[in-house]
């Protein structure tokens, strides 16, 4: 049972002065959440703590908590708010400026089921406490009947394939998925506990299972006021549809009145910041900058994880020297300002690694994928989290004093992981954020977002200036097995009527029938010409059209969907176009070569109808390239969803190469390995377990 506390919460504003000092930390840590610091002294004397072992040896702890948190995201807020609710005092650090992570920039959407709060409240058409809910449930109650059991084969259904002929769900941790199911529903009250709202079960989220109707979004109404505890937020900081988003949300709160009621906006923005809002009123703390680089244990490989080293990891707005002004946090009540360059900090009960993954590391990604070495595509959210974003430091570290990893081939299933998404002109390529938000100076450009027939009017050419695949084809990715099934999602059968575990789901004369993969990514980032040793990096891609493009489809090539950033280029003939390519993208390392070439063919084609090279014509119109002026915009392929990482039991326990559990260390989310659910389900119930069980735990 968790503790309650009698301390009065914290009021909170956003971008206050309230920021605690070292020195005021140090004085109401107690109070407030956060252990003692110790200073001048060795470990032995911390808190009245004494510590074991060499490693521990002369180390001056700077801070000392009962709990730590790496990661101020989907799984390290749930796991720092249950530590709390027990008592605990609890530091959460993150290497950005800002609290929420890559869910801060997510569509919030949630799949969990198991018969969730949201599955029973649809099942039984009712409403949600507060009122906010106007629509009706979208699903038939059998939609969504189901127990954990249910769930849990569900997850780990070997027999489910999808279009492209993966098993998303065959090389799932049995362990770890089976706490997983169990815990869905109590964590779907536990973020409606903490100011999450929900709309209506609407379908499920990628990979997290096929059978059952289980993905529900958070929301806010619009209001006059940004009031987590009333569930409202202004039109400013909700965004302004083509024009603006904010610090609140650094993407545009889109309208959720189909799934929750009129005026309601959704994604990541009503979920992370709503965690945060109860985490900080609860008396959690943040200290922000600040980068983990090492994991303290007993011994090297031995023993009780300790605490960590940090170093300070500050983000500045960008400007001239002598004008740039380090960035801030949205809120800052419970904020901890150390700028030192680096801290220990003590961790008496546990540490939990929720840092995210290793989309964002071209060293550590290219093990999966080995043409992702390319430096020129990064992670998503690049721009909010920033060049130590989704770095893999969490997996490192762990890796360092003996843990073990999980799901590594997993990274291989499922288009979440590495894609090309539809929007040109931006190196940030899956978001959609515009200017208001702090960190959209790092991008300078929201990018050109493009329907599926916008791509007949342009050619895709690699880094040399060669076509390398039909067009048509670019924003094509196989589905997902969720529901409602059939043959787009890889399934025999409509959901309700598939069998778990059933041979015939994966037979090979189903897969003739519904395989559906276009293996455009792969043919984008094959060697060419330009690939050098001995990285053969692949190189930038990049949209090619013309005047014409811009009149017969109608885009937006003004600021802020385009900016003078390298990633956008216009010039009156195409020779010109290739000269400015090579001479202002940063990782444009060869000539354009055969651009000139290649438009001069494809306009050829134009003319005959027909494209002998990559087949277009039968699917869609050819417009010729011929009117100047001529542009050029990046394709930039970009790495989601990161699998694999720390292996962790059903406990969120770190687990070693002997199958041992670390004691004290604990991950979830994407730092972690042995599950290939897309999306925010997966972390959050890793974070929910994990401050379970360090409460459950004695000191």
């Amino acid at each position: 049972m968790a503790k309650k506390r009698d301390a009065k919460p914290d009021e909170l504003t956003p971008r206050d002065s309230t920021s605690a000092s070292r020195r005021d930390f140090l004085k109401r840590g107690v109070a407030t959440g956060v252990g003692a610091a110790a200073l001048g002294g060795g470990a032995g004397g911390v808190g009245g703590a004494s510590t074991q072992g060499a490693r521990a040896d002369g180390i001056q702890w700077d801070y000392e908590v009962d709990v730590l948190v790496i990661g101020a995201g989907s799984s390290g807020l749930p796991c720092a708010i249950r530590a709390r609710d027990a008592g605990l005092n609890v530091l959460v650090i993150d290497q950005n400026y800002d609290v929420g992570g890559k869910m801060l920039h997510s569509g919030g959407q949630v799949a969990l089921g198991g018969g969730d709060p949201c599955q029973l409240r649809d099942i039984a058409g009712q409403g949600d406490k507060e009122g906010l809910l106007k629509v009706p449930p979208l699903h038939k109650p059998e939609d969504m009947t189901e127990d954990t059991d249910f769930l849990f084969k569900d997850i780990t259904d070997w027999s489910v394939l999808d279009p492209s002929g993966n098993a998303p769900y065959r090389y799932n941790d049995r362990e770890l998925h089976r706490a997983w199911a169990d815990n869905c529903p109590p964590t779907r009250q536990f973020l409606m506990d903490n100011y999450i709202r929900f709309t209506r079960i609407q379908g499920t989220h990628q990979t997290s299972g096929i059978s059952r109707a289980r993905r529900a979004t958070s929301f806010l109404m619009l209001g006059d006021k940004t009031d987590i505890k009333a569930g409202t937020v202004t039109r400013q900081d909700a965004g302004i549809q083509g024009k603006s988003s904010s610090h609140f949300a650094p993407r545009y709160m889109d309208s959720a009145a189909k799934w929750a009621a009129p005026n309601a906006v959704w994604n990541g923005a009503a979920l992370a910041r709503g965690l945060e809002f109860s985490a900080r009123e609860k008396g959690v703390r943040f200290m922000l900058n600040r980068r983990m680089t090492e994991i303290i244990r007993e011994q090297p490989f031995a023993g009780r994880v300790l605490g960590v080293r940090a170093s300070y990891s500050p983000r500045f707005t960008p400007g001239t020297p002598g004008t740039k002004a380090r960035m801030e946090s949205y809120y800052q009540s419970g904020n901890v300002d150390e700028r030192r360059a680096t801290v220990n900090i003590r961790a008496r009960r546990a540490i939990m690694v929720g840092s995210g993954g290793h989309g964002a590391n071209p060293q550590f990604r290219s093990m999966f994928y080995p043409a992702f070495n390319e430096p020129a595509f990064v992670s998503s959210a690049f721009a909010l989290l920033g060049p130590l974003g989704q770095d893999a430091s969490g997996i490192i570290a762990g890796m360092r004093i003996g843990a073990n990893l999980a799901g590594m081939q997993q990274n291989l299933g499922t288009s979440s992981s590495f894609h090309i998404p539809p929007r040109l002109a931006t190196r940030d390529s899956y978001t959609d954020m515009l200017p208001g938000h702090p960190t959209f100076p790092f991008r300078r450009s929201t990018g050109i977002t493009l329907g599926t027939s916008s791509y007949e009017h342009l050619i895709a050419v690699n880094q040399v200036g060669k076509r390398f695949y039909n067009e048509m084809d670019l924003p094509k990715r196989y589905g997902s097995p969720v529901w409602p099934g059939g043959p787009r999602a890889g399934s025999p059968n409509h959901s309700l009527k598939q069998v778990q575990g059933d041979w015939r789901n994966s037979h090979p004369g189903w897969v003739k029938q519904m395989y559906n993969n276009y293996p455009v990514l792969d043919a984008a980032m094959a060697m060419n010409e330009g690939s050098q040793p001995p990285h053969y990096y692949s190189g930038p891609l990049w949209a090619i059209f013309d005047k014409g493009t811009i009149e017969r489809d109608g885009w937006d090539i003004n600021p802020p969907f385009t900016a003078d950033n390298g990633y956008f280029f216009s010039a009156d003939t195409i020779e010109e176009l290739a000269r400015k390519i090579q001479k202002g993208h940063e990782f444009q390392r060869v000539p354009l070569a055969h651009l000139t070439e290649t438009v001069s063919k494809w306009n050829a084609s134009v003319d005959t109808g027909a494209d002998p090279d990559f087949g277009r014509g039968k699917d869609a119109p050819m417009h010729k390239i011929d009117k100047p002026p001529f542009y050029a915009a990046s394709i930039c392929p970009v790495w989601h969803d990161s699998y694999g990482g720390l292996r962790i039991n059903g406990k969120a326990q770190v687990v070693d190469m002997q199958g041992m559990v670390i004691p004290g260390l604990y991950s979830g989310g994407e730092a972690s390995g042995g599950g290939q659910q897309h999306g925010l389900g997966r972390a959050l119930v890793h974070g929910y377990i994990a401050g379970g069980q360090i409460a459950s735990e004695r000191a």
